[in-house]
């Protein structure tokens, strides 16, 4: 069986263990109105089986959508154990951050490239914002001095 098949059998199991714990929690709320407080601890004891399965269900869900959108080759995840899928998770997060790093490093290069090839140019400003003329040049303002 496939592990992706058996986390999802796993969701929906806890899902309807919640369920049915959460309902059987509400009908102990009532009989307690009904009958007494002697029903307080088994309220109790479904109450904390439903917020469980509640979080059954959702670790059991993170793990089936986890799978498929990290490891898309399914020989990685019948092959590779848990662990070792881990690490390769941790492996892979540092690639992509070094690759961003790297990234930024050659985009600071371009603008520290450009503000120098600006400055060479006697015709264009050091820099161009958003209010100020694109066409214009320094060299067609009047000299006050």
């Amino acid at each position: 069986m496939n592990e992706e098949f058996i986390y999802r059998l796993m969701m929906w199991a806890s899902a309807v263990l919640a369920m049915i714990a959460g309902l059987g929690s509400v009908l102990m709320l009532v009989l307690i109105i009904t009958e007494g407080l002697v029903l307080l601890i088994p309220t109790f004891l479904l109450a904390v089986a439903t917020v469980a399965a509640g979080a059954g269900t959702v670790y059991f869900g993170q793990r089936t959508s986890g799978h498929s959108k990290i490891f898309s080759n399914e020989i990685e995840q019948e092959v590779l154990t848990r662990k070792q899928r881990g690490h390769l998770r941790k492996a892979r997060g540092g690639l992509v951050m070094q690759r961003a790093l790297v990234e930024i490093e050659n985009e600071k290069d371009n603008i520290i490239h450009r503000q120098i090839e600006a400055s060479k140019d006697p015709d264009k400003p050091p820099h161009q914002t958003r209010f100020g003329d694109e066409g214009r040049s320094y060299k067609q303002f009047p000299d006050h001095s």
